[in-house]
């Protein structure tokens, strides 16, 4: 009886899936902003029922109704739109919703995410694969972006800028991006050297650390520059004001989502930044 208990429950858990088409990806709803986006860039939106609030790009993914946060997903909102599949961002719950999800026979499938190019092009295969776009299409379709991810690869490390990625300035307090976060990966990317690697996840700078760190270029997203009253906010911030970046007016304002989401939209500001902070990025054929 236990034993039928316990296979019972592992077979209501969300499955972790990229190497087979779901059954049946009609009706898809969507947790994660960078899968919305994804099912927009392969031409799929049509399967789509409902979003999660994080889903903000392309402005029609605000058309489809809510179903909370992606962390924190509404079962009742969820199931009254009959969806076929849940597909979502690798860290969509809660677990006790996406049971109940699955116990009432909708597929749950998460995408995994890494913070790298390779693991942009990985999900947007995973979410191809999913809802059966078929090999020659898909490399159709993303050959633009594998071109931009490759163009990445060849990012020299050599004398590599110095750069900040602030989340934000709350309470007058910035918050940083450290290792294994997002923004990390955003700058390790775009070939620049995080002044913060020294700590893990994303954590509260005293001016002290932002003056020894000293970045070059500051990266924000937009909305944190609107949190601190507009980029004079962030720039006569008594920390900013101590770095090179601050005193360069090095502060770069980018779309929040674009930045950190790793959707098909990071590698091109990845580029886009990398060209702003002067990586240098070999053309092809050259060392």
């Amino acid at each position: 009886m236990r034993l039928f208990c316990l296979l019972s429950l592992f077979l209501a858990l969300p499955v972790l899936a990229c190497d087979k088409q779901a059954k049946d990806a009609s009706r898809i709803a969507v947790a994660g902003g960078s899968i919305t986006e994804i099912l927009f860039y392969l031409g799929e939106e049509s399967r789509i029922v409902a979003v999660d609030i994080t889903s903000n790009y392309p402005e029609a993914a605000g058309s489809f109704p809510s179903i909370g946060y992606v962390r924190n997903l509404s079962a009742e909102g969820t199931l009254s739109l009959n969806p076929t599949l849940v597909l979502g961002e690798d860290d969509m719950g809660p677990e006790e919703i996406l049971d109940q999800m699955a116990a009432t026979n909708i597929e749950v499938i998460r995408v995994p995410e890494k913070h790298t190019a390779k693991g942009i092009i990985d999900k947007v295969i995973c979410v191809a694969t999913v809802v059966g776009i078929k090999k020659v299409k898909l490399e159709q379709i993303i050959s633009p972006l594998r071109e931009k991810a490759d163009r990445l690869a060849r990012l020299t490390s050599q004398d590599a800028p110095k750069v900040a990625l602030l989340l934000s300035i709350r309470d007058g307090v910035p918050t940083a991006g450290g290792a294994g976060t997002s923004g990390h990966g955003v700058l390790t990317m775009s070939g620049a050297k995080n002044v913060f690697d020294v700590f893990s996840g994303w954590k509260p700078i005293s001016m002290e650390s932002m003056a020894t760190s000293n970045p070059e270029y500051i990266v924000i997203p937009e909305r944190g520059v609107q949190a601190a009253g507009g980029l004079d906010g962030v720039l006569d911030h008594p920390a900013v004001k101590l770095t090179l970046a601050g005193q360069n007016r090095n502060v770069l304002p980018v779309d929040g989502m674009s930045l950190l989401g790793f959707g098909p939209r990071t590698i091109e500001t990845a580029v886009a930044l990398a060209d702003a902070i002067g990586s240098v990025i070999p053309e092809p054929g050259r060392p």
